[in-house]
């Protein structure tokens, strides 16, 4: 008994830190992004056991959360900065926070009319029943327990460039961004694709990170292509709630400066040698994109300037961590009109509304799997795709199919052969809770043969 008890003890004090860190940052970009009730929030985002161990309290722009299982007791908190959204504070020391207390976000003054979004236009071409029953399936729930739901909270889709089909969940709108989570990987992707077709960034050259530049570092040769393309080498720890104190919820939970943490990791293999799915190398990307620019003025206006505002995203949050630099690989909240709208810039090639936003052939680059993916899972720049591989992701969905996934059932997807944007956004805890291809192949059901 003596021994369990002490393992027990020991697996509590090294979760700790992640279920505090979580559930203060999920409250912290819940309520201060989204601006969602304390008491929505922590019945619906939170695991039930997040909602019996920890408690957590709001403090002027900042949540404390208190892990609690006696005799272990941890504390977080997530700090809020207007235009750096909130900021986790390891081991809660408030000094450790640097960089600006705030940012104005540069928006048009007033939205431009040729980017807003349109009205739900369904052609006669579009059997509207079946489209009816592909939007009312993925919000129907079947199950009690908030853990056993779809909790879909949002679906957009495209069609030929005209919206054919959207739906909010109670307590979501238009206007309610929601945590992209992983998806984010795919956004920074096209922030790198701008810097390149800027001139300003070569993929091909050794990424830009401080703590690589030894040559005698083996990491030095680790491209900027490479952390893009998921080859970089690392020997990283990627699990969520299946590893509580997996390298990637120290990195997301419990670290101040992100992008140190995963800068510190050895590499194992070649770079270019073998993929593996890992959020520190997005991390690393970010970290790119500010080496990149120097300038603080232009950089935390970046994304907004660059990307967001050119496409009409007006609700789209990147979140930068207590370093003060955008996280590359989790964190963006954006709404699924605006996910939509970074979906239909990949559609046509990194063009919106004939502006031109990603150079030319990058989409194509981004949806090109390397050889090391393929042994595994497909795998472009930032974004799964559904190519042949040793494990088929969608076999029943078409090749060309690609798409942007985060944590908890987000999904963008795109499959140009048939001219179509889907967005789904939601919390669900129990991945097989939603079926995405189940729901894919209802959504084209309902679409004309040619």
């Amino acid at each position: 008994m003596v021994g369990i008890s002490g393992y027990f003890g020991n697996f509590l004090y090294q979760v700790a830190p992640f279920a505090s860190g979580f559930t203060a940052h999920t409250l912290c970009s819940n309520l201060f992004i989204a601006n969602r009730s304390f008491d929505e929030i922590h019945k619906h985002d939170l695991a039930s056991i997040q909602q019996r161990l920890t408690q957590s309290r709001v403090e002027d722009n900042t949540v404390v959360t208190e892990f609690g299982f006696w005799p272990i007791s941890y504390i977080s908190k997530a700090v809020y900065r207007k235009g750096l959204g909130c900021s986790q504070l390891a081991g809660g020391a408030h000094h450790h926070i640097t960089g600006p207390s705030s940012i104005e976000r540069k928006l048009p003054s007033t939205p431009r009319p040729e980017l807003r979004f349109p009205d739900v236009l369904i052609a006669e071409d579009i059997d509207k029943q079946k489209l009816q029953h592909a939007i009312d399936t993925a919000f129907t729930e079947s199950e009690k327990n908030h853990e056993d739901q779809k909790n879909t909270r949002g679906v957009v889709i495209l069609h030929k460039d005209r919206l054919i089909a959207e739906r909010y969940a109670k307590g979501f709108s238009t206007s309610t961004p929601q945590n992209s989570w992983s998806m984010t990987k795919t956004a920074t992707s096209a922030l790198i694709g701008i810097l390149v077709g800027d001139g300003k960034l070569n993929v091909k050259a050794p990424a830009s990170i401080p703590e690589w530049q030894d040559p005698a570092d083996k990491r030095s040769k680790v491209t900027t292509e490479h952390l893009l393309f998921m080859v970089s080498g690392l020997e990283f720890n990627e699990g969520y709630e299946n590893d509580p104190i997996s390298d990637v919820n120290k990195m997301l939970m419990n670290t101040r400066d992100i992008t140190a943490f995963s800068a510190s990791f050895p590499i194992t293999a070649e770079p270019g040698s073998r993929w593996a799915y890992q959020t520190a190398s997005s991390m690393l990307l970010g970290k790119v994109v500010r080496q990149t620019i120097l300038n603080d003025e232009e950089y935390f206006q970046f994304p907004q300037t660059r990307l967001f505002n050119p496409i009409g995203a007006r609700d789209s949050y990147y979140q930068a961590d207590s370093a003060s630099i955008f996280s590359g690989g989790a964190f963006l909240w954006a709404t699924p009109r605006d996910w939509a709208r970074i979906g239909l810039m990949y559609l046509n090639d990194g063009v919106y509304n004939g502006e031109r936003i990603l150079p030319e052939g990058w989409v194509t680059y981004s949806t090109t799997p390397t050889d090391a993916s393929l042994e595994a899972r497909a795998y472009g720049a930032q974004i799964w795709l559904n190519q042949p591989a040793a494990d088929d992701w969608l076999p029943e969905l078409p090749e060309d199919t690609y798409a942007a996934q985060g944590h908890y059932g987000q999904y963008m997807v795109v499959i140009p052969s048939l001219d179509l944007v889907v967005v789904r956004m939601g919390q669900t805890f129990n991945r097989a809770a939603f079926d995405l291809q189940e729901f894919m192949l209802d959504v084209i059901d309902a679409l004309p043969e040619n």
